[in-house]
């Protein structure tokens, strides 16, 4: 098969005084007929020689790490992503990042530290030749994922593998080979020392699955890797207290990562939601505090419209975030959905204010007029003139509002 290449890829190769390869991803899609990857490239020649070859050219280079020797090369649009032959060597955890690597000549010892045979296929650009050191092609067309070299040096040192695994599973369509994913269930303790943001990434990326490549993954293919998930109890890793989860949610909703969350949170039924989110998504996962509360807020908004809370707190709580909500709530109540859509609706047509930031005032003002109020007494004052002006008891006028907070004081 002829690989197609950018025409300043072959520029840049000729550059080179060595040979130099794409590989990975770019042409395992190729020889699958998809669409392109990033283009990973490599050779022999370290990143400050790379450097001095290309100054003074019409290609840009930009060191990405000295200590694992990568780059990045641009010419215009185009964008490659450069990596001197390396050897790798992992600490003993399932941490990603190499602890120490050696620089070196051989394209054969490079091949050693990739994960899969459908990765792992060189192209010679030169050449125009291409270099298959584990049968990786053969493995293409079988749609098969296997490990190379040895599965368990494979994933002995590197709990990201075991998530890329799962996620080249459910992309490519692929089957997993048996020694292959009985070595990645044998290593499922590394699983911990994989960084949060890298967990969400990977997770993501296997629940939005059939995305990826548009007539290849099948609709639900993110369901085998959670079943995979299942078979080799995983989910006690992430400090999920359970062996095996039932999904149903996540099939339903467009939006894959609220409707795992939903399904968790219906297989462990916590006390209380916000808490079991808030301990998961920070501590397991790793989120952001700003990510983990808008997941809070729209989960705890589905549960509580479950719940039937009156319509004014509900609002004044999910007001924001109830168009994410009522597409959960829909697939599970349409007549909750459409009751609390009614209500939204209203709120808007009607212009109510549904925070107190949309006040006349706030607490600098219950400071000038009121000094001997204490602080933390705000809030409360200031919500309970939202409750007023919501009902119509009182307008939205700082004058008003002004004079209404003494007769607050009495009861806050």
């Amino acid at each position: 098969m002829q690989i197609q290449i950018p025409t300043s890829l072959t520029k840049l190769a000729n550059l080179f005084t060595v040979d130099l390869y794409v590989v990975g991803g770019y042409l395992r899609n190729q020889l699958m007929g998809l669409e392109n990857e990033d283009i990973d490239i490599c050779s022999s020649l370290t990143i400050k020689e790379v450097e001095l070859l290309l100054r003074g050219t019409e290609f840009a280079f930009k060191v990405k790490s000295k200590t694992l020797g990568t780059a990045i090369i641009l010419r215009g649009n185009d964008r490659y992503e450069y990596t001197t032959f390396r050897k790798d060597y992992y600490p003993n955890n399932g941490q990603h990042t190499p602890e120490s690597v050696d620089f070196i000549d051989s394209i054969e010892e490079d091949a050693k530290r990739r994960d899969f045979t459908c990765n792992a296929i060189y192209y010679d650009i030169k050449n125009d030749k291409l270099i298959d050191f584990y049968d990786g092609i053969t493995d293409i067309k079988k749609r098969i994922l296997r490990a190379i070299e040895t599965p368990d040096e494979v994933f002995c040192h590197d709990g990201v593998r075991i998530l890329r695994l799962f996620r080249f599973q459910c992309e490519l369509n692929f089957k997993i080979e048996r020694e292959t994913l009985e070595s990645a269930f044998k290593f499922k303790e590394n699983l911990r020392d994989v960084s949060g943001e890298k967990l969400v990434y990977e997770i993501t990326r296997i629940l939005h699955s059939p995305n990826k490549y548009k007539g290849i993954a099948k609709t639900h293919a993110y369901m085998s890797a959670l079943r995979y998930f299942n078979r080799g109890g995983l989910w006690l890793i992430f400090g999920i207290d359970r062996p095996k989860l039932k999904f149903k949610m996540v099939k339903r909703v467009s939006h894959k990562s609220q409707g795992f969350l939903i399904d968790l949170i219906d297989n462990i039924n916590p006390i209380s939601v916000s808490y079991y989110l808030n301990l998961i998504l920070s501590d397991s996962f790793g989120l952001t505090k700003k990510m983990a509360d808008n997941y809070i807020n729209i989960l705890s908004g589905y549960y509580e419209a479950l719940n039937k809370q009156q319509n004014k707190p509900y609002f004044f709580r999910y007001f924001d975030n109830f168009p994410q909500i009522y597409l959960l709530l829909i697939h599970k109540s349409k007549y909750l959905a459409n009751k609390y859509q009614f209500f939204y609706k209203y709120i808007i047509s009607h212009r109510l204010i549904m925070s107190t930031k949309e006040l006349k005032i706030n607490g600098d003002d219950i400071k000038e007029h009121y000094p001997t109020v204490k602080a933390n007494r705000y809030n409360g004052i200031l919500e309970s003139l939202l409750s007023d002006v919501f009902d119509g008891k009182l307008s939205n006028e700082k004058e008003e509002l002004i004079s209404a907070v003494e007769s607050k004081l009495k009861y806050l």
